[in-house]
């Protein structure tokens, strides 16, 4: 019933089987940077460093963590601008931080967002299927629609989706120069969202003369890839722009076992992502960065449900199509000598979906819906350098969000309307100090407080110190927070009526989701920084989550009744025995309950591993292999709708690559090296062994 009811099938936010959660030199001008910026008065080395590691693609993408290099770089010294708002170096951040550059994406042959994901601690990903199918992040246990996704600083979640969450399916890596991942809760800085974490896609920034690259691929299942980029710089302009298409006739998500004798039918899926960045030197002390990315896609679904009462998951004609526009402006301003940098930014993103599916039979599902969101944000920012051992921000934000659908799902005689349309206005306040004492102790405390026209008020607050013993070059940090949810238009204003007369209706009085979490670790580097461990303990617990509650009739809404108890470990060694071998073991320790049933959240494992080996055979050659372990979780039947234990799996990839010169570039790899047959959620199978190759050539 809650399918029928509030599931809005397929419309890619959540389905209650798909997607099932209770889920001393005074700077004039700064380094340029996509989102935020820190250059420390008095330390020309640090502005230094942050115009060659942030201003410039190329010096992140050599920055391969110590791969192949005769002195490995100290990986506490690479800038991260996600969990501060400032470029900041990674050494001097208390938060759990994982950077994954365009240099590691390269060589191992990443091809989507979530591709990338899969390594980092304390993220795991489900997808329903093949390339295209919806795709959640699980980040430290926290529901889906809990983590933020930032591309280049603008939002990217949907504001028609019924939960929120940002579905990750048709993020592929077209054009990005790194991704950073904050994990715990950051909305002192973000405001709703980011419970669990932020992540952050930044796309390259152009250099040099214009120059450009083409690359090809094909391989199992029909697939045919293509991408092209080109960038450059002026003295006073730099560019960059890409386009990928993405066409594939892949496998169907559905394993025989719930096929009741159909036969298999493909999944296929084409997307079209085109992206571009700009920036302009207005003058020494003004500049301006523009960026701008589109997105075409249709994915072919399975979309029935094989139940206890009959029917069928093969479905030859469900499809899917969506656009996406995702845009962002801003212009940032040195003043004061230096003492005051002033950045004002105005984004707008806008989605649209389409369902549809015809009946082959009369008790097949017959769907015409059309999801329509957008949002128009515009926030200023500004960083006051008044002290060496302080630097303060203080950010404005308003925002307006705006959801349409309509259409109708008839499921043989059942039929569930789309009737929602409502719209919403968010505006906040923040403030960060950002301090150092002794160049040994480092840390960032902050307040927000966010405004919104239907539930009201929050106050969020973050206080983050690490610590570094110079003598042994120990890092102990800590951090403690809080942070929220938004509920979504659907979830307050949404109404989806059927002809049994009953019907879901939103919850104008519902409240944000709340939480507090904290989390305390240690980070060591040896052997002349070849060597590089860490431990981190982490805790939380969300209250007021929202879930779904039915009265006599059968006329559902949503409540806030829901709490959750989250705890776990997170923990990691990368070593570089040689010059031309780096190894990573990634560990993940999880125990997410819901506090009132003590049963198990869905689909957050207890125990994830990822293990990763990379060796440069020779000084053209690279090989990886990658392992992604995922063990003991709680899933929902797919059939009965009942919780079940999921299946423990473990996947491996195999990557190469063979550089011929400076121009041209063969690549090739094998996805699920052992044929692993695995369901990330029940169901809905996984690619079984694939293998790809291709060439790129370098203008």
């Amino acid at each position: 019933m809650l399918l029928l009811f509030v599931g809005r099938k397929n419309t890619r936010g959540c389905v209650s089987i798909a997607c099932p959660e209770y889920q001393s030199v005074t700077i004039s001008k700064p380094a340029s940077n996509n989102t935020d910026k820190h250059i420390r008065r008095g330390s020309l080395p640090f502005f230094a460093t942050a115009i060659a590691i942030v201003g410039s693609g190329t010096a992140v993408a050599e920055r391969p963590g110590g791969f192949g290099l005769d002195t490995p770089p100290n990986e506490m010294d690479e800038l991260v601008v996600t969990a501060t708002r400032l470029a900041t170096q990674r050494g001097r951040i208390a938060s759990s931080v994982s950077v994954i550059t365009r240099e590691e994406i390269q060589r191992r042959q990443f091809r989507s967002v979530t591709d990338a994901l899969r390594t980092v601690p304390g993220v795991h990903v489900v997808r329903t299927g093949g390339p295209g199918q919806q795709t959640s992040v699980f980040m430290r246990g926290a529901n889906s629609n809990h983590t933020l996704v930032l591309i280049d600083g603008i939002e990217v979640s949907d504001p028609s989706s019924p939960n929120g969450a940002v579905d990750f399916s048709n993020l592929w890596l077209d054009n990005v120069e790194r991704i950073e991942v904050v994990r715990g809760p950051q909305s002192t800085l973000y405001g709703s969202d980011a419970i669990g974490g932020v992540i952050q896609i930044f796309t390259r920034r152009g250099e040099g003369e214009l120059h450009g690259a083409a690359e090809i691929e094909g391989g199992s299942d029909n697939t045919f890839n293509q991408k092209a980029n080109a960038a450059g710089a002026t003295d006073q302009v730099d560019y960059s722009f890409g386009v990928t298409r993405i066409d594939t006739d892949g496998d169907s998500v559905t394993p025989s076992r719930l096929r009741d004798g159909v036969s298999a039918e493909d999944d296929n899926y084409e997307n079209w992502t085109a992206s571009a960045r700009a920036g302009i030197a207005v003058s020494n002390s003004v500049q301006m960065n523009f960026f701008g990315r589109y997105i075409d896609s249709d994915t072919k679904l399975d979309p029935e449900l094989a139940t206890s009462f009959g029917g069928t998951t093969e479905d030859r004609d469900a499809k899917l199509s969506q656009t996406t526009w995702l845009l962002r402006g801003e212009a940032t301003a040195q003043l004061m000598d230096g003492l005051w940098e002033m950045t004002l930014a105005s984004s707008y993103t806008d989605y649209n979906r389409n369902n549809r599916n015809d009946r082959q039979m009369p008790s097949e599902t017959l769907t015409r819906t059309n999801f329509d969101g957008d949002k128009l944000k515009f926030e200023i920012k500004n960083d006051f350098y008044v002290a060496d051992e302080h630097v303060l921000t203080l950010g404005l934000e308003t925002e307006k969000e705006n959801m349409d659908s309509g259409g109708f799902s008839d499921f043989g005689g059942f039929v569930v309307g789309e009737e929602s349309n409502a719209d919403t206005r968010n505006s906040a306040v923040y403030t960060q100090d950002q301090f150092s004492y002794g160049d040994s102790l480092f840390g960032t405390v902050g307040l927000r407080y966010d405004d919104n026209q239907d539930y009201g008020s929050e106050v969020t607050y973050r206080f983050a110190p690490v610590y570094l013993y110079r003598r042994t070059g120990t890092r102990f940090k800590g951090s403690a927070g809080t942070g929220f949810k938004s509920p979504t238009l659907f979830q307050t204003d949404g109404f989806t009526p059927n002809n049994f007369g009953s019907f879901y209706r939103g919850n104008p009085d519902l409240d944000a989701e709340k939480s507090f979490g904290w989390e305390a670790g240690f980070e060591q580097e040896l052997w002349g920084s070849r060597m590089n461990f860490g431990l981190t303990w982490f805790e939380s617990k969300i209250d007021d989550l929202a879930q779904v509650v039915f009265d006599a009739s059968f006329n559902s809404t949503y409540e806030n009744i829901d709490e959750a108890d989250i705890k776990g470990a997170e923990a990691f060694i990368h070593v570089q025995p040689f010059k031309p071998v780096l190894g990573r073991i990634n560990y993940t320790y999880t125990d997410a309950e819901d506090n009132k049933t003590n049963d198990k959240l869905l689909r957050r494992p207890k125990h994830k591993f990822d293990v990763d080996l990379e060796i440069r055979a020779t000084s053209r050659a690279t090989v990886t292999l990658a392992l992604n372990v995922v063990s003991d979780y709680n899933d929902i039947s797919r059939r009965s709708g009942g919780v079940i234990k999921g299946d423990d799996y473990a996947v491996a990839n195999l990557a190469a690559e063979y550089r011929l010169d400076k121009k041209w570039r063969l690549f090739g790899r094998v996805e699920n090296l052992t044929d692993e047959h695995y369901e990330p959620a029940d169901g809905f199978q996984e690619s079984d062994r694939g293998a790809f190759a291709g060439v790129e050539l370098r203008l």
